[in-house]
């Protein structure tokens, strides 16, 4: 069950059900001991009850939300937009590429990217086309919320 795991520690006489959901920096996790609400059962049911008034109060981030963030890698100052400078092998000759690259998520936890060359669009244009396709694909997400367990389920990762 998301957001919640059984916890039977003999040792220590604990026995119950924890509830842990995280939203963005701040983290609600709370036990349901069998002993204080009369049985196994009911402390399941105290504790799918409070799982979901945290979850209802604290919303999901939207999809672009979650993609607007930026990592403490990012050199662009745009989350999902990167400049590259980098040598690829074309024709057994090693060619120089110059591009600003745009990323955003699709389904299933993968990603599409789209590569505007700097030498063909100069580097301002380059970069604000990039810009524009992943505000364009951003776009597309407005309506879907992230969840990080669909991803790692195989489930699509995006809800409507």
């Amino acid at each position: 069950m998301r957001n919640l795991r059984r916890v039977d520690h003999s040792a220590s006489s604990t026995h119950c059900w924890r509830v842990t959901v995280q939203r963005r920096t701040e983290v609600f996790t709370r036990d349901f001991s069998d002993g204080v609400h009369g049985g196994r059962e009911q402390a399941l049911q105290a504790a799918l009850a409070y799982r979901d008034t945290v979850i209802e109060t604290h919303p999901p981030l939207s999809k672009p939300d979650y993609c607007a963030i930026v990592k403490k890698n990012n050199r662009s100052g745009v989350s999902g937009l990167s400049r590259v400078d980098g040598w690829d092998l074309s024709r057994g000759r090693r060619m120089r590429r110059l591009y600003w690259e745009v990323q955003w998520p699709i389904e299933n936890g993968r990603s599409r990217h789209r590569k505007f060359s700097i030498l063909k669009y100069g580097e301002e244009g380059a970069y604000q086309l990039a810009l524009a396709a992943r505000e364009t694909a951003l776009e597309a997400l407005a309506s879907q919320t992230f969840s990080p367990y669909d991803t790692l389920s195989g489930h699509s990762g995006m809800r409507t």
